[in-house]
């Protein structure tokens, strides 16, 4: 009896048996035979050696049967081996234009046993390609449809959180390349396939969740014709809810010459929750992995060493998160070397700006304020409760496609030159962009201001409007901001009073 074991090495080039060539990445059943295997496999019939391009031919076979079990083929060209593998077909890419080109294939089991060599079958690649003319037509022909236009049968883009799938099918067999960013001048990357074929799939990873991303696919024929089958937009998935977590108030950024001086007020009183600065020297960081952390902890505030020595101005935003991945939608600020705000900062104005831009970019109709359930329209009246979040929102049909970012800014009813900035991000649905905003804290009146701004770092729309909070559940003689300033008083006046009292009873006891 004999006893024999077969191993694959993963991770690197392993030499099983004279001729066969394992891959890193090939998969193969490791098995233990026992008495011994000696029995062969069938020998694979060779179907179709078919030419797809002055480069490529595709080669199909019949699958070979064996005693125990068919472990894979290999495939020959001109009597030199090409391929290893354990598919019915393959796809011999990077020959020779109108050049003849013969094709055998063998299959082997599980213990190394080979079958015999298939009949030869040969073909000729295609003439070499001619790029067709600008004012060129396409045109079918008989000529194996080398002259039909690309077009797409189908197509399915399934996103996940950071990543997202392509899979689609073409009217002709053809390479592609597949280009994606958050604008439509697709900054953010491509992929190619250089083997023409009808059914492709391709993966792009190293996105961020919940965020809209714009590609283009293109499909080439093997006459080089270029034609773009597809070009749409797409938003990765997110389990975390726009208001998940509380933003932070009156985040701001001062310049002390090369340093910042960063400073907030945490809203939160949970001990899980944190918060994390991330600073851009190109604009507000959308997300917490998008600039460089520059602080992390439960403070209120910071200073920033040197942020504005080589670079000015500095964006900052500030994320609320509790350890389990939950974000908060983000605060902003930003600081130009030598002064407290940037002209166009609303941090520090005691003053809204006026509107500008015009209705096509975004309407004041289309933003909604939603608080405990009631939803009120921007360019209508705004009467909110004290001590309340609430949530704006903007449809994402609103906005132009090519928005950088939207920027909701809110001022503080007791001290209007204070003013707390909010980045509206995407929500989970991919239907609107939204921000959680802190209630106020006083009675009294308030500006509001949203702004969008496009890749050159200018606002192309802002529109203001006015908030009134009323009685709620903070609306009480002495707000806690303001009952600190009345405290010592408070302080005095109950001392005074026990003294009063203790002095009227010693009174009453002498004259007992």
């Amino acid at each position: 009896m004999t006893i024999q074991k077969i191993f694959v090495a993963v991770g690197i080039y392993a030499f099983a048996a004279p001729g066969l060539l394992l891959a890193v990445g090939d998969d193969f059943t490791i098995s233990t035979i026992i008495n011994g295997d000696i029995v062969a496999p069938t020998t694979p019939t060779l179907l179709t050696a078919v030419p797809i391009a002055s480069t490529q031919i595709d080669v199909t076979w019949l699958a070979a049967t064996d005693d125990i079990a068919v472990a894979g083929y290999r495939l020959f060209r001109d009597n030199v081996q090409i391929a290893t593998t354990t598919l019915l077909s393959y796809s011999d890419t990077g020959l020779t234009a109108s050049t003849t080109y013969l094709y055998t294939v063998d299959a082997f089991d599980t213990a190394f046993n080979f079958s015999s060599t298939s009949l030869p079958t040969s073909t000729t690649t295609l003439q070499a390609v001619v790029p067709p003319t600008p004012t060129s037509t396409p045109t079918s022909s008989s000529g194996g449809g080398t002259r039909i236009a690309p077009q797409l049968v189908t197509l399915t883009v399934t996103p996940d959180e950071r990543s997202a799938l392509f899979v689609w099918e073409t009217n002709v067999p053809t390479q592609y390349v597949l280009v994606w960013g958050r604008t439509t001048a697709y900054e953010l990357g491509s992929v190619s396939g250089a083997v023409y074929k009808q059914n492709q799939r391709t993966m792009i990873d190293t996105l961020e969740p919940r965020t809209i991303y714009y590609y283009e696919l293109r499909a080439i024929n093997v006459r080089g014709q270029v034609t773009v089958v597809s070009a749409d937009r797409f938003t990765t998935k997110s389990t975390l809810s726009i208001d998940a977590l509380p933003n932070v108030q009156g985040f701001t950024a001062q310049a002390d010459i090369s340093d910042v001086v960063l400073s907030w007020k945490n809203t939160f009183s949970n001990p899980d929750y944190y918060v994390r600065v991330v600073r851009s020297h190109l604009f507000y960081p959308g997300t917490i992995q998008s600039g460089a952390v520059v602080y992390e902890g439960r403070g209120q505030s910071f200073i920033d060493k040197d942020a504005l020595a080589i670079r000015s101005p500095q964006y900052y935003t500030i994320f609320v998160l509790d350890g389990t991945g939950a974000v908060s939608g983000g605060s902003v600020a930003k600081v130009f070397r030598g002064a407290v705000d940037s002209p166009d900062t609303p941090a520090g104005t005691s003053t809204l700006p006026a509107d500008m831009g015009d209705d096509s970019i975004l309407r004041a109709a289309d933003i909604t304020i939603v608080q405990n359930g009631r939803t009120y329209q921007f360019d209508g009246g705004l009467t909110l409760v004290t001590g309340e979040s609430f949530l704006i929102s903007v449809p994402y049909d609103a906005v132009a496609r090519n928005l950088k970012s939207i920027i909701v800014s809110v001022q503080n009813p007791s001290n209007q030159r204070e003013m707390s900035a909010y980045l509206l991000k995407l929500n989970q649905a991919g239907d609107a962009y939204m921000a959680n905003i802190p209630g106020a804290r006083v009675v009294g009146t308030a500006g509001i201001m949203v702004e969008v701004f496009d890749y050159e770092q200018a606002t192309i729309r802002r529109i203001g409007a006015t908030l009134t909070f009323e009685g709620g559940a903070m609306d009480a003689p002495f707000f806690p901001d303001r009952a600190f300033q009345f405290l010592p008083y408070v302080l005095v006046g109950v001392l005074g009073s026990i003294i009063w009292f203790l002095l009227l009873g010693r009174r009453r006891r002498d004259r007992d």
